[in-house]
């Protein structure tokens, strides 16, 4: 598939895109003159929604916190609440003992509302963290992210039954073709968590065990899974 690389995002990303799939490059303000279908976009979360606006593509709701992955995820899981409900003065930062986002995926704070819709949970401290890349079920590699990866004394390891046991119960319950799995291993009690899950359409790479070829890979699969229903109006219409 033809691929639409962001100028100006991330190097290794734009890269990958160039060198190993069918890519040229564009400014957000530049998708409104480019074909309606037919192509997928490496970039910012902006640029992707842009692209999918412009193809008539409707974003899916967003992954983060799938109800089936509950009992992985640190005081089982994140509820649902509005940003005008957190308490004052808090921020991402400043946490007060809460993790919060909005529900919409990486929504800039200058739109956050008071009755924007917001994830919100006891904050729970990580030590290492990973993504891992998965494609339909099978994982391709994975990288480590936190601030924490250069430290090789840390003690803390990764499980990675329950990192196949959080994938399997993902896919039964009905997973995207591709996504980002993002865990943790607790720095209170160890044990290996659910951080959040990551939609494949925009998804960050980072260095670890994925490959640039197979990255590329699931970026295409979850685009075309969510741009299905263009070809179906082209078959049909």
């Amino acid at each position: 598939m033809k691929i639409i690389a962001q100028i100006g995002y991330s190097q290794t990303e734009t890269w990958i895109a160039r060198v190993y799939g069918d890519a040229s490059a564009a400014r957000l303000e530049d998708i409104a003159s480019l074909p309606k279908s037919g192509w997928m976009p490496v970039g910012t979360v902006e640029f992707c929604r842009a692209a999918m606006a412009h193809q008539c593509i409707v974003e899916s709701a967003p992954l983060d916190y799938p109800e089936a992955l509950a009992k992985w995820m640190p005081y089982g899981g994140h509820v649902l609440c509005r940003y005008g409900e957190m308490p004052h003065g808090w921020t991402p930062e400043q946490h007060q003992g809460i993790h919060g986002k909005p529900v919409v995926t990486k929504l800039a704070e200058s739109l956050w509302k008071p009755d924007t819709p917001f994830w919100a949970s006891p904050y729970h401290r990580f030590g290492p963290e990973y993504r891992f890349y998965v494609l339909r079920g099978e994982i391709l590699g994975y990288g480590r992210y936190d601030d924490r990866e250069d430290d090789q004394s840390d003690p803390l390891s990764l499980d990675m039954k329950a990192v196949r046991e959080i994938i399997n119960a993902y896919q039964k319950a009905g997973s995207p073709a591709g996504y980002g799995l993002d865990v943790g291993v607790s720095d209170e009690d160890g044990m290996t968590k659910l951080v959040e899950i990551n939609d494949g359409w925009a998804l960050g790479f980072y260095k670890g065990s994925c490959s640039h070829r197979d990255y590329l890979r699931l970026l295409e699969a979850r685009w075309i899974e969510i741009s299905a229903h263009l070809a179906q109006a082209v078959s049909y219409g």
